[in-house]
């Protein structure tokens, strides 16, 4: 095809140069060639030249020129290509059909130059001129890439994000601000992007990453727009650093994750974005089950049309709600099973709008807790009903023989049958006295009971407290005096009258003294009544004050429960069924009245009444 000084020639130009078939295939491939390309001699002779260089999608463009060449015998144009480890370049590309001795059209002869640098360097010039001061007023790193993947521009913004100056970069693949794991494809991505550019795009879906000039990586956001000029078609690279964003949102998922309760976030149109390892617990999905589909599979079929419309009014005006507000809610489990949820909703302001965080808690044990714990109550409650109904029922049939042998013993006592001896005394007091005790305790209890189920009348009146009090000492002085106790009461002198249950504040008063007598061996038991100011506010103080046994601290909490004793050795010769202190309290709580003790182990006690006063 040529002689030896031709091929020389040829084989020492700068520039490629190629010879084909008519059919593309390679039968000639000079050094030029192999230094644009990257490939030997051998690798490229009889390969089609398209397979070689050419991108995907180009063939047709390639075609074209053939034909080109063909009809004018000469044809120059400029186009993309790729070399062999798939970099993109820019060439200017000569070719020339050769005849055979027969004047046939056999072979193509075709020169090749990499004009790369000088289009970034003539593309470069215009977008400074053009774009230069405009680019420095956008907050985000802008970087202009023309069409064969070169920088041409970047603002200040990029220059700090990446750490380069602008000359370090201008003229230099676009590729050297992304790791090297990406470099591959987006090369493939920006020439499918300059084979067909379209509006601008958001690339925020992909997981990508800058590479700064310490070698650093950081995550970005990078939305592409393409520039139409005089040159042709630039590609406006905006790059938003979101390493602070990704860190709270790391931080938020770490916050997600370590939630009680199923988390699950949705955006306004009902789409699940977001949800923690909780969630696949509670419903039996996994992760990518769940992102992208709606949130009503996660609902039972007969809410799931109203759901949307419950959606939409939470967007239209996006308040809290707390967990357990609003109706009774159901989940769907994978396996088709439902159970009882609750459910907190809170609006969380993101920059791709509003979205809306679900915090989902399975309720099953604790509704069934509640179920078990209802049917316990109404069997309480019925049970009390029973115990009421008995207790009523029974009041008349213990009092009648109570009062009945009460009666006639205090007939035998008065010796109006005939006289007694001492024994027959003796026996028939010890009579009187236990059924007296009896049908005392047998008046506590109903007392108590009729409390307790609110049964109790309360019958406010105005009370003279003095004259009250000065009737009930009266009654109860003789047992003071059969102990040989003084027995004395400190009454303030001006009348004062207090709407109160009269019964009541005088059962409180008999029980009070009653145990300030029976528990005092020696001294006295004073009662006293005075006005005093509690927290500001006048109250009227009634003091039962006894020298008695006293109550040790630790013993002191016991005194108020129902059917409790102080079970030690100075107490265990007392009579009592541990009712009078308990139905007292709830007495005085029955008349807004408040019971406390003062007491000293061996020196006595004191129990106030604080009553308060209008």
């Amino acid at each position: 095809m040529t002689t030896d000084f031709g091929k020389l020639v040829l084989d020492e130009m700068p520039d490629g140069v190629v010879i084909t078939t008519l059919d593309g295939n390679v039968v000639y491939w000079n050094k030029g060639a192999e230094t644009v390309f990257g490939y030997t001699e051998a690798e490229a002779l009889q390969r089609p030249l398209n397979d070689l260089i050419m991108l995907s999608g180009w063939h047709e463009e390639a075609e074209a020129n053939l034909q080109q060449t063909l009809r004018t015998d000469f044809s120059v144009y400029e186009a993309f290509c790729r070399k062999k480890e798939e970099s993109l370049i820019f060439v200017s590309i000569s070719s020339k059909a050769i005849n055979d001795a027969q004047g046939k059209t056999a072979f193509l002869l075709i020169s090749i130059k990499d004009v790369t640098d000088l289009k970034a360097l003539r593309d470069a010039k215009l977008a400074e001129a053009k774009f230069g001061n405009l680019l420095d007023s956008i907050p985000d790193g802008i970087v202009l890439v023309n069409s064969s993947g070169r920088i041409v521009l970047v603002n200040t913004q990029a220059e700090v994000m990446f750490g380069y100056q602008a000359a370090e970069l201008r003229g230099k693949p676009a590729e050297i601000l992304a790791p090297q794991r990406f470099r591959s494809a987006q090369v493939a991505h920006r020439a499918n992007y300059f084979m067909q550019p379209r509006a601008p795009m958001m690339r925020a879906a992909l997981e990508l990453y800058g590479l700064r000039k310490d070698g650093s990586e950081f995550p970005t956001e990078t939305s592409l727009s393409p520039i139409k000029t005089e040159v042709g078609v630039l590609s406006m690279s905006a790059i938003r650093d979101i390493s602070a964003r990704r860190n709270a949102e790391q931080k938020f998922r770490g916050l997600l994750e370590s939630a009680p309760d199923a988390i699950v976030i949705v955006n306004s149109d009902g789409e699940i974005v977001i949800v923690n390892s909780q969630t696949e617990k509670l419903f039996g999905y996994a992760r990518e089950q769940l992102l992208g589909k709606k949130i009503e599979m996660l609902i039972p079929a007969r809410f799931r049309e109203k759901h949307p419309g419950y959606r939409d009014v939470f967007f239209t005006a996006p308040q809290p709600r707390p967990m357990g507000a609003g109706r009774e809610l159901h989940g769907l489990r994978q396996d088709g099973t439902e159970f009882p949820t609750e459910i907190s909703l809170s609006p969380i302001e993101t920059e791709a709008g509003v979205l809306t965080m679900s915090a989902i808690r399975d309720v099953s044990e604790r509704k069934r807790i509640e179920r078990s714990l209802q049917e316990k109550n109404l069997a309480l409650e019925n049970a009390n009903i029973s115990k009421d109904r008995f207790l009523a029922g029974m009041s008349h049939e213990l009092r009648t023989p109570l009062n009945a042998i009460i009666g006639f013993t205090g007939t035998l006592l008065m010796r109006l049958p005939g006289p007694l001896t001492c024994d027959q005394d003796k026996q028939l007091k010890t009579i009187q006295s236990s059924a007296r005790h009896l049908l005392s305790l047998i008046n506590d209890l109903l007392d108590l009971t009729k409390i307790e189920s609110g049964q109790m009348a309360h019958n406010v009146e105005p009370v003279v407290c003095q004259n009250l009090l000065r009737e009930l000492l009266e009654t109860l002085r003789p047992q003071a005096e059969q102990k040989g106790l003084g027995f004395r009461q400190e009454l303030h002198a001006d009348a004062i009258v207090i709407q109160t249950d009269r019964r009541a504040l005088s059962q409180i008063v008999i029980n009070l003294v009653n145990n300030a007598i029976k528990f005092t061996a020696s001294g006295e038991v004073l009662v006293r009544l005075e006005p005093r100011l509690d927290e500001g506010q006048p109250v009227l103080a009634l003091e039962i004050i006894d020298s008695g046994v006293g109550i040790k601290p630790e013993d002191q909490d016991k005194l108020f429960q129902i059917f409790s004793q102080i079970d030690n050795a100075s107490t265990r010769h007392f009579e009592g069924t541990g009712l009078g202190l308990y139905l007292s309290q709830k007495l005085a709580n029955m008349i807004g009245a408040r019971l406390s003790l003062q007491s000293e182990y061996g020196k006595g006690s004191i129990f106030t009444l604080t009553l308060g006063r209008d």
